[in-house]
């Protein structure tokens, strides 16, 4: 009893509880990996050729995203090339180390990139299948004589058919993961039979509470770029400023729903989303930061990884952080993308709204209330996931933050550093402009 003394009942009893919420966490994934394998096998086995795809509307046959999927997709690859046939069919100038013995995803993707050749398939059907499959599941393929196959282009979409036919070979680490992350979105998003049907996509709403009105501008152009069809954004305005003056002829600009929610400055944080929330009329709910960067296809992500992963709630870790005080960019946490946690940015959450109320929404204080719903879910027996961090930049601009943690505690962790606001190395490509007043 002398280390329970030494360590104090304050502190143990906290430790413990989190301990056993990660403990629930891996016996969900573990289920989990175990139903999406055995979906796997039972495919593989009753596996027919590919259909044709309708007349008048081509497309690569669909596959079943919670089976072909990022999940546990590993960073670090080893350094080798394979093929997906035998080397000596390689086009003129394609080189690989070794041919793959099987075709199986989760192989393939730890490798740093797969070649792939029409003579490796029986028709161009079942080769833009078996593509749309692989990339789905992370893997980095390089199909160098795709850009020529007209046919192949319209079954697999010109993003799709881009990205396969762009060089592969001198990818860095960074890089190559943001290629993974591209091709997974264009094949989860035009060839999954999920996505591929426009009634099964949720309708989201975007909860954006501030209290800053300068930063108001560059948050709603961040609402104003996403891709996904079905959103709308309530903002939680908490303050009634006079500086908020244009907040709602700025909101009015979006070519989206929208509602504004005023809350009393004197609310916690946690009332304010809980208000959002009430107003909203989504299925699915994700928060906003005001000062955050994202890219455009940032709420599609947390979709996709919903369904894929089916847990209750998802989002990104805070992978890379701008820290503004030093001027310097950090990306940390590589490698944990994919999989399931028991810590999300929260910034980027996603979850339905009876899930919210079955939890009881956010706890009612100033701070701590995204891990307070982290540690809801999983008490409540849910799962958590997190997905890649492309496309989300975390700033630290030295104002006071709901998370207290200085430039030093991200410096120390920190698996690399750039200098500036490195947006790129994120994902999110611009830091996009305010819209034109």
């Amino acid at each position: 009893m002398k280390w329970r003394g030494e360590i104090g009942e304050a502190a143990l009893l906290p430790t413990l509880r989190r301990l056993a919420l990660r403990a629930a966490n891996k016996r969900w994934t573990l289920l989990r990996c175990l139903r999406s394998r055995l979906r796997s096998v039972l495919r593989r086995a009753r596996r027919r050729p590919a259909p044709a795809p309708a007349a008048g509307a081509p497309r690569a046959p669909a596959f079943d995203l919670r089976v072909d999927n990022p999940i546990h997709w590993p960073r670090d690859a080893a350094a080798g090339v394979a093929a997906l046939g035998p080397l000596d069919r390689l086009p003129a100038g394609v080189r690989a180390n070794r041919a793959a013995r099987r075709r199986d995803p989760l192989l393939l993707r730890r490798y740093h990139h797969v070649e792939d050749a029409a003579a490796f398939h029986a028709n161009p059907v079942s080769r833009a299948g078996e593509l749309a499959r692989l990339a789905a599941a992370g893997v980095v393929v390089h199909a160098a004589d795709a850009g020529s196959d007209s046919r192949l282009g319209a079954l697999l979409g010109a993003d799709l058919q881009r990205l396969l036919t762009a060089e592969a070979a001198a990818l860095d680490a960074g890089a190559r993961e943001l290629r993974s992350v591209a091709l997974r979105r264009a094949a989860l998003r035009a060839h999954s039979s999920w996505a591929r049907n426009p009634a099964n996509l949720p309708p989201v709403s975007i909860l954006l509470p501030t209290r800053r009105p300068a930063l108001l501008p560059q948050a709603l152009a961040a609402v104003r770029a996403q891709t996904y069809p079905r959103l709308e954004l309530v903002l939680g305005l908490h303050g009634n400023e006079p500086a908020f003056r244009d907040a709602a002829r700025l909101a009015a600009e979006l070519p989206l729903p929208h509602r504004i929610v005023p809350v009393a400055g004197g609310a916690p944080l946690g009332a304010v989303l809980n208000a959002a929330v009430a107003a909203a009329g989504g299925e699915l709910l994700t928060k906003m930061d005001d000062d955050d960067r994202y890219g455009a296809d940032h709420v599609w992500d947390l979709v996709l990884a919903r369904v894929y992963s089916g847990a209750q709630l998802v989002g990104k870790g805070s992978e890379f952080v701008y820290l503004a005080a030093s001027d310097r960019t950090v990306h940390r946490y590589r490698g944990q993308g994919e999989a399931f946690r028991d810590f999300l940015v929260g910034g980027t959450m996603l979850i339905a709204r009876e899930d919210l109320a079955r939890v009881g929404g956010w706890r009612n204080v100033p701070h701590g209330e995204d891990l307070g719903l982290i540690e809801d879910v999983l008490r409540a027996g849910g799962a958590v996931y997190r997905t890649h961090g492309a496309g989300h930049l975390l700033i630290r601009h030295g104002d006071r933050h709901a998370w207290d943690a200085g430039d030093d505690y991200f410096l120390s962790i920190a698996d690399s550093v750039s200098r500036g606001c490195d947006a790129a190395r994120a994902g999110v490509p611009d830091l996009v402009p305010p819209p034109a007043a």
